[in-house]
């Protein structure tokens, strides 16, 4: 993962995308309360899994 300065506009999107991201994670748990759960890598909730591949790439599954 590159280390960089951040400015004030990448501080304002990563904001925005973080936002967006918190909206969906509540919109998940909803689904079946209490159940998203997240950790180094992973974010599972009902039925669902989002991992960080070997490559550092983000990919959704269905939970195991």
């Amino acid at each position: 993962m590159r280390q960089t300065m951040s400015t004030a506009e990448e501080n304002v999107k990563a904001l925005e995308i973080a936002e967006q991201i918190a909206a969906l994670l509540g919109e998940l748990d909803s689904l079946q309360p209490g159940s998203v759960h997240a950790g180094p890598g992973r974010i599972s909730g009902p039925g669902v899994e989002i991992h960080r591949n070997p490559d550092g790439a983000w990919a959704a599954r269905t939970g195991r």
